[in-house]
């Protein structure tokens, strides 16, 4: 192997482990930034899967070989990093593999095109095979990618649930095992427009929903506001909002209990009263982050439709 190739090949390896094992903190639109850091897998192992066809020695013939073990080592180095990644504080998935051995695949399959063939369908249809690979790979960022473009146009409405892109901003969560939550659109019970939020908390933890917020300022409003209809008996939710703090302990949260009677129940919380709720320090309401509704620790499991969440202007 000659200096410059080896060189390159150090390099690459060395740039490849600051970005597959540095640590990334993204606290905002965190959902989003995950499905784009995966589709990084395919130019980043392409880009090792080329470097290792040019400097593997021209001895190794035919080129047909090169091809298999530049691509087999390529594919090595990505469970490498699948392996070693929860030891640097990165999770371990099996769809980030298979990117990297497809981003491979398709640079492999792209140099023999350009390197062996001057047919024009070859090459056209690596392009294509390339762009719908691609697409796919960036489909599930784009879905979330449409939740952050309605949430930027409709704020301060934070949930309508008359558009489906909501579904990438309010998400269930808690319950137990065989009895998570789950919510879905349903034309009963909206307080405006035709659709509300159906919720089932399941049995079990801090069931319900919660909300992305994207460190949204809050400062020019007066308050919170929430439309829920409970269909059966009594029962107690809580609101929480967090703030851009690091940490989201107890005491660095808005967190209260409301009774809901059956019917109609609107909860409007003032961000006076947000201000104030830490007991160690005030909440940030120029970067909220988060907002959940929920039920109690070990409660049983409960239904309610939520509509109509918003913030309330000081003109109101």
């Amino acid at each position: 192997m000659r200096l410059r190739q080896a060189i390159t090949l150090a390099v690459t390896l060395g740039v490849l482990s600051i970005a597959f094992f540095a640590p990334v903190r993204v606290r905002v639109n965190g959902t989003f930034w995950s499905h784009v850091f995966d589709v990084g897998h395919f130019p980043l192992l392409g880009w090792l899967a080329a470097v290792l066809f040019y400097t593997w020695p021209d001895r190794l013939q035919p080129d047909s070989r090169r091809y298999v073990v530049a691509f087999v080592l390529a594919a090595a180095f990505a469970a490498a990093v699948e392996i070693i990644q929860p030891h640097f504080g990165r999770t371990q998935d099996l769809g980030d593999f298979i990117n990297g051995s497809l981003g491979a695949a398709l640079a492999l399959t792209g140099i023999a095109a350009w390197r062996r063939t001057n047919r024009w369908f070859w090459r056209g249809g690596h392009a294509l095979a390339l762009f719908i690979t691609l697409g796919i790979a960036l489909w599930p960022a784009y879905e979330e990618w449409r939740g952050l473009r309605w949430r930027q146009k409709h704020f301060p409405t934070l949930g309508d649930f008359e558009n489906e892109e909501e579904l990438r901003l309010w998400r269930a969560q808690g319950g137990s095992p065989g009895h998570a939550s789950s919510i879905a659109f349903t034309r009963a019970h909206a307080s405006q427009g035709e659709q509300s939020l159906r919720i089932v908390g399941g049995a079990g933890n801090w069931a319900g929903v919660n909300y992305d917020a994207g460190d949204k300022d809050w400062t020019p409003f007066r308050a919170l506001v929430l439309d829920v209809f409970n269909p059966r008996e009594p029962f107690r939710v809580f609101v929480r909002v967090d703030d851009n703090a690091a940490v989201a302990k107890f005491a660095d949260r808005y967190e209260h209990g409301y009774d809901l009677v059956p019917g109609w129940n609107r909860l409007r919380i003032l961000t006076a009263e947000l201000e104030r709720g830490p007991q160690n320090r005030r909440l940030n309401l120029k970067a909220i982050r988060r907002v959940a509704v929920f039920t109690g620790d070990h409660e049983a499991q409960r239904f309610w439709f939520l509509d109509n969440v918003h913030l309330e202007t000081r003109d109101e």
